[in-house]
């Protein structure tokens, strides 16, 4: 007999501890979007790759794992049979929970790890298996007793925990220090009934202290919590991730703790007054820790402060934002040129994949670069109507001449994320593609066109993004936008723009970023997406009221030879016409001097549009 699957390994982990099933997510203690390669339970005990699902592994049975519908076809590839795929939202598919309650009998027991799991989660899947009289169980890996942990350890595959060099920001980029930070912090603090409030998520521990790291792909975060009391602040890290610079920078006011000494510091007795965290964000396990300090009142339960003052950008944060706009643009404009010749006019065959290494090499070339902020979307015709297409060096597609290629792509920089989609083509489209894509820049423009009253939420934006598909009876099934950190996450809160009802909906002011992408998914054939980052600034109006509107930071040229001319109003038209002069404006002096060869090209694909 060969050596048992690690799922094998793990069921029976959970047989001896007496468990029927263990539920393991993708996120990690922080609720990171992306995560650290140790952290990536549910991708070592399943297979599955992709960024969003939750598995169920069941000690007796078949184990089954739920995510949504940008990574079905993701999910069958990668699945062993040992799993069953649960395609969530679909009809007649049971959520998790649903699932376990449907399934499991009064007396049964399920597990989790209370530090992988928000705390709101944690909560109604307890209430949940409450009704049924089914116990939840919890296996921390604070204790050892996490069963995926277990095995991983043992098998000897495990990366280790990152344990990379924390960096400072000076003032110059961060507009404000770190001091002034917390002190902002501690007044909010003192509005509430609480002794101190518990940062949990990584981007708002990098920007409360104006540092940042390289833990996790893609965000420049550390792994670390702080908490800020009324008085002071405690950073909980790994010590030897700071150097004597960074001490020095931290300051005395910040004292430094280890990571693991959080939970005996929130369940201290002599604290006499509550916590405060969120618990959408910050995991059961700390929260039960805070909790178990009963004479304190344990938790206060409200949405963390910095995340409204993280989004509000400063003028020194917008500059660098404006400024690592113009290199990005300049990169992917002469990448593109490189693109659209190389296919055009040779034989050499340009797979998807190869597109995602070449055009990290152009970005590279640019001052201040860090490194990509997210995996490239890279997809050639029914590649691209896949939403979160991300293409496998043996799997790529090769770039034809007959379709669509959808190119969704950012970078960071030291002064800025961006993040930026083009959809271009390499040779004939038919008449459907190009309508299909008018209506998409017209969603785009009406957006970019919008003026509307300060603390508008976004929800109620989004269908100024559809109205044009809609008239035809197309859409699509994602958001129009998303804030985005200034050299931080790309995905960044609490505003957006998006079709789904959010209770307590952050509404827009001044300053704050979002992305601008609607889109179209014709299945099997094309996709097309156009995507650029915005700014919400002031805007003049006749009534002299708060009103604001979107500036455009993104920079590079959206096609003119996709549009179909007698779909565009004369002001949408004049849109687009201004913004390519715009982007011609602001690129040309450094494609002068970095990408000379691509000049001609920028003046060509910014040609205004005449009827």
């Amino acid at each position: 007999a060969g050596e048992l699957s690690s799922l094998n390994q793990v069921k029976n982990a959970l047989k001896s501890k007496g468990i029927d099933a263990f539920v393991v997510g993708s996120g990690d203690a922080h609720q990171s979007e992306y995560v650290c390669n140790y952290d990536s339970r549910r991708q070592f005990i399943s297979g599955f790759t992709g960024s969003a699902g939750t598995a169920l592994v069941v000690t007796d049975g078949q184990s089954l794992l739920w995510t949504d519908g940008r990574y079905f076809s993701q999910a069958e590839k990668e699945l062993s049979d040992e799993w069953i795929l649960m395609r969530s939202g679909q009809p007649g598919v049971l959520e998790l929970v649903d699932w376990v309650v449907a399934n499991f009998h009064e007396g049964q027991t399920v597990g989790l790890d209370p530090f992988l799991v928000s705390t709101a989660q944690a909560k109604l899947l307890q209430k949940r298996l409450a009704e049924k009289n089914i116990q939840l169980r919890c296996c921390s890996y604070n204790e050892n007793s996490n069963p995926i942990d277990e095995v991983w350890n043992r098998l000897n595959t495990r990366p280790a925990f990152p344990c990379n060099p924390v960096t400072a920001l000076g003032i110059n980029t961060t507009g404000v220090s770190h001091s002034d930070k917390i002190r902002s912090v501690q007044n909010a603090i003192s509005k509430t009934k609480a002794a101190c409030l518990l940062v949990s998520m990584l981007d708002e521990v990098a920007w409360l202290l104006n540092i940042r790291g390289s833990d996790i792909a893609f965000n420049p975060v550390t792994i670390a919590y702080v908490v800020v009391t009324r008085t002071e602040a405690i950073l909980f890290i790994d010590s030897n991730k700071l150097s004597p610079a960074i001490i020095s920078h931290l300051g005395t006011d910040i004292s430094i703790q280890p990571y693991e000494s959080l939970c005996p510091y929130l369940s201290d007795p002599s604290r006499t007054e509550p916590v405060w965290m969120d618990a959408n964000k910050a995991n059961w396990g700390v929260y039960l820790s805070a909790e178990s300090n009963t004479a304190s009142g344990g938790v206060l339960d409200m949405a963390s402060p910095i995340a409204l003052m993280k989004s509000l950008k400063n003028d020194s944060e917008l500059a660098g934002i404006r400024a690592c706009h113009v290199r990005d643009g300049v990169a992917l404009t002469a990448f593109l040129h490189w693109l659209e010749t190389t296919v055009r006019e040779s034989d050499r065959q340009i797979t998807e994949h190869d597109v995602s290494e070449k055009i990290e090499e152009f970005r590279s070339q640019m001052a201040h670069h860090v490194g990509p902020s997210f995996n490239t979307i890279a997809g050639y015709g029914p590649n691209g109507a896949i939403i979160h297409y991300h293409a496998e060096k043996d799997k790529a597609s090769v770039l034809g001449r007959e379709s669509l290629f959808l190119l969704d792509s950012g970078a960071q920089y030291l002064d800025g994320t961006t993040d930026i989609t083009r959809t271009i083509h390499f040779g004939s489209v038919s008449q459907r593609m190009k309508d299909c894509y008018t209506l998409v820049l017209k969603g785009h423009i009406a957006l970019a066109q919008a003026v509307f009253p300060t603390g508008t939420p976004g929800s109620r934006l989004d269908c100024l993004a559809r109205a044009a598909l809609w008239q035809q009876g197309l859409d699509y099934n994602h958001g129009t936008g998303h804030g985005v950190g200034a050299y931080l996450n790309v995905h960044e809160g609490p505003q957006g723009i998006g079709f789904r009802r959010i209770e307590n909906e952050a509404g827009f002011a001044a300053g704050m970023t979002i992305s601008n992408e609607p889109g179209y998914y014709d299945e099997n054939n094309f996709g097309i997406r156009i995507e650029n980052i915005c700014v919400a600034i002031r805007k003049d109006t006749p009534s002299g009221k708060d009103f604001l509107g979107f500036d455009t930071v993104s920079l590079a040229p959206i096609k003119t030879d996709l549009v179909n001319l007698a779909m565009l109003s004369d002001s949408e038209l004049q849109w687009l016409n201004t913004y390519n002069q715009t982007v011609q404006i602001k690129l040309i002096d450094l494609m002068q001097t970095t990408f000379p060869d691509s000049v001609q090209y920028l003046l060509q694909e910014t040609k205004a549009l005449e009827r």
